[in-house]
């Protein structure tokens, strides 16, 4: 088992609201009308099938993806403002994807320290030993001379969280973090996002872990055709859920018989 160190309690957390939010790719509605919040220092995490829409709304709070209508919130920023700063609000986000979007000619340190110095205008010996304390949080402190792909997955999604953590986000979005990794080292980001979640990091999370969405989450929100279905306490939705597209949703979900992909 790997190591994972104690992430203290000490973040600063932001909350999201969102509401009427919707996006459309041409005649393609995506989302349609989505209202939600995560107050800070909330775990919420998402879940249905592909095409239901659920990256979609994560990038969206970031405006990775520009909405066709509706407004969002992440602390002090409404994100949707045409006057927004997007520079100063991204710096408050931390996204962490399904791919680890390393950069390959870079060691992990410098991964984890350019843009604390391009972005956050942080002088050098700064930026790394503000990396190195972030990799000795996931676990990865003795890798920083190291290239991406010289890593395992895992290691390469851990380092992809201390990435982020660099920045010093007061809200992390992680679309669905484990989907590129072997069986064998999904335990080792899940348990990255557990100490995150202890600590009061505000998380938004798409995921198909339903065992870590029971454990961690404080609400589950289960969507389907760009729109919620069901949320609510995540032992009650995955446990008991009152939908009935939610029911046939898990129940192929945690049929070891099925396999669920999702694009």
């Amino acid at each position: 088992m790997t190591h994972i160190s104690n992430i203290p309690a000490n973040f600063k957390a932001s909350g999201v609201s969102i509401t009427g939010l919707r996006k459309s790719y041409g005649s393609n509605e995506v989302l349609k009308g989505i209202d939600l919040e995560v107050k800070p220092g909330e775990v919420v995490c998402l879940i249905g099938p592909s095409g239901s829409g659920k990256s979609t709304l994560l990038r969206c709070v970031n405006l990775l993806e520009k909405p066709n209508e509706g407004k969002i919130h992440v602390g002090g920023f409404e994100t949707t403002d045409p006057d927004v700063d997007l520079d100063k609000m991204r710096q408050n986000v931390g996204m962490v994807f399904q791919q680890f979007n390393l950069f390959p000619h870079l060691t992990v340190t410098q991964n984890c320290t350019v843009a604390q110095t391009k972005v956050l205008k942080r002088p050098a010996a700064q930026a790394k030993e503000v990396a190195q304390k972030n990799l000795d949080r996931v676990g990865l402190g003795a890798f920083g001379d190291r290239y991406p792909d010289e890593l395992s997955g895992g290691q390469q999604q851990r380092v992809a969280i201390a990435r982020a953590l660099s920045m010093d986000p007061t809200l992390m979005l992680f679309d669905e973090p484990t989907s590129a990794l072997d069986p064998e080292t999904v335990g080792e980001v899940l348990a990255i996002m557990r100490s995150l979640a202890k600590a009061g990091m505000t998380m938004l999370v798409v995921t198909h872990e339903m065992s870590f969405a029971k454990e961690v989450a404080d609400r589950v929100i289960f969507m389907d055709g760009g729109v919620v279905v069901e949320e609510g306490i995540a032992q009650d939705v995955i446990g008991n859920p009152q939908q009935p597209r939610t029911k046939d949703f898990l129940k192929r979900v945690l049929d070891p018989t099925h396999v669920e992909i999702d694009t």
